[in-house]
């Protein structure tokens, strides 16, 4: 294991010090393509941020051969980039570190809105950073975040990309807190042995959770519980409930979460006798709609702000009745250029004026809305649409539990589960985030000529699958309204 407690750590640590304990310990995964994309993009907006406080001084860090400590000794050195220090077991570093009257300044750059919700997260993490500088000695006067603005537009100064905020008195409040615990939350994290496990909200994204908590050796956990609150929560841990087998049964839940928790100790898939007369409110023709969007960091088209959801390609299958095959029809952008004008158009060709819409969660109604609102020309057609659409997920999370949806109602959880001989496993590009990167790697022009083509049949290839796997799904819970309501075994 290693012997330093970095700020992830740190952050894992606040959350649950078992996650933390596990994550010294255990190998990191590789990241995938997607997460790769992400962290390039973060990469891209350092950089950007870097320009606007380098002035005379050039970028100086470990890369001289001297350590944060002795440049900062230097009077001549102004701005510092990457600073990195150590104290104790606590290992930091200032993206940015100016120099600030008779102390420094740390400037944490992060790639959110300054208005996002994420900011006192962000907070955390700048005041652990500035609670390792203050023990090695560097007094830091200033604490501030390096945010995006909503306003920035693709080709704008980098003055205008950012917002700083100055959060210095915040900052200062969760370094006096943090340097209450720090010792002993190293002094626990540095044992071999494993702190007590406690069932907490951060089980949820703890990768050790299953194999080497408490999840260990139950296939199925009260985390499955479909929308669990807090409170509840906190019930169970205090009971010391894991097991979803175990979950009492004069504990107070909701329909969808007790159907679960029926499914889960029965072993059969749960169907309400209520399918059938929803499924019949469903008018033919009916379509499956699935949009595909490119939303990065920075825009990649004039007019385009930071982080926005610009669609680019949907695939529509279209069914008269549940006897008769589906036909289909698609459109992918130009990744030259923004597209989603000539996207709604044949949107809007490719859905007629009959016929419910199906889609998968509610985002396929939240781009339609947007594209009302940028191309007011089109109002009156996508607001017949919008009103046909039908949210399939709903369907299925009011009527239907399948024991291996483990609390999820993701098409990509949902769909083996139900409709097991059907799989994304096969396609080259088989989740959002890949499509994502691959559109916009065409987009900047990483990807030209064969390998292009050969990336437009493979997005296209994805967001098919999607649009079919509804129309299977909608065929297995005709399936299973027809049996009257009763259980299935899974």
């Amino acid at each position: 294991m290693k012997r330093t407690i970095s700020k992830q750590d740190w952050l894992n640590a606040l959350g649950c010090l078992g996650m933390a304990w596990h994550g010294m310990r255990n190998q990191p995964e590789a990241p995938d393509e997607a997460d790769l994309f992400l962290m390039e993009q973060g990469q891209e907006v350092h950089a950007l941020a870097r320009q606007m406080y380098c002035g005379d001084t050039p970028a100086q860090g470990e890369g001289l051969g001297r350590s944060t400590l002795d440049l900062c000794a230097r009077a001549s050195i102004k701005t510092l980039f990457e600073a990195s220090v150590q104290a104790g077991p606590f290992v930091a570093r200032a993206d940015i570190l100016c120099r600030h009257g008779d102390g420094w300044h740390v400037l944490e750059v992060k790639s959110s809105f300054s208005d996002s919700g994420n900011v006192s997260d962000y907070i955390d993490a700048l005041a652990y950073t500035v609670m390792v500088f203050h023990r090695v000695g560097i007094p830091v006067t200033k604490s501030s975040l390096i945010l995006l603005s909503r306003n920035y537009r693709y080709g704008d100064s980098v003055e205008q990309l950012f917002v700083p905020l100055d959060e210095t008195d915040a900052v200062n409040a969760r370094v006096a807190e943090f340097e209450a615990q720090a010792d002993e939350v190293a002094r626990v994290l540095l044992d071999p042995s494993r702190p007590i496990p406690k069932l907490v909200s951060a089980c949820r994204d703890c990768p050790a959770y299953e194999t080497a908590c408490l999840g260990a050796g139950c296939n199925h956990t009260v985390l499955e519980i479909p929308r669990l609150q807090p409170a509840t929560l906190q019930k169970l841990s205090n009971a010391g409930v894991v097991d979803a087998q175990q979950v009492p049964r004069d504990l107070k839940l909701n329909p969808s979460q007790q159907r679960a928790i029926a499914a889960i100790k029965s072993g059969e898939t749960i169907v309400e006798p209520g399918l059938a007369a929803t499924l019949e409110t469903i008018h033919w023709p009916c379509y499956y709609l699935d949009f595909e969007t490119v939303n990065t960091f920075l825009p990649l088209y004039p007019g385009i702000g930071c982080h926005r959801q610009l669609l680019t390609q949907f695939s529509v299958h279209r069914r008269e009745d549940m006897n008769r095959d589906p036909s289909h029809a698609e459109y992918l952008a130009n990744a030259s250029r923004d597209c989603e004008r000539e996207l709604a158009s044949a949107l809007i060709d490719a859905l007629g004026r009959e016929g419910s819409v199906m889609m998968y969660t509610g985002f396929e109604k939240q781009r339609i809305q947007a594209l009302r609102e940028r191309f007011p020309e089109f109002g009156e057609p996508l607001e017949q649409i919008s009103a046909r659409l039908v949210d399939l997920a709903n369907i299925i999370r009011a009527n239907v539990y399948h024991p291996e949806f483990h609390g999820s109602f993701s098409i990509k959880q949902v769909l083996p589960a139900l409709v097991p001989d059907l799989s994304y496993a096969g396609l080259n590009i088989g989740n959002g985030g890949t499509a994502v990167a691959r559109f916009a790697r065409m987009a900047k022009g990483e990807i030209t000529g064969d390998a292009a083509q050969e990336t437009r049949r493979q997005l296209l290839e994805y967001c098919n699958m999607d649009t079919y796997a509804m129309v299977k799904l909608h065929e297995v819970l005709v399936g299973l309204a027809n049996s009257n309501g009763r259980a299935q075994r899974a």
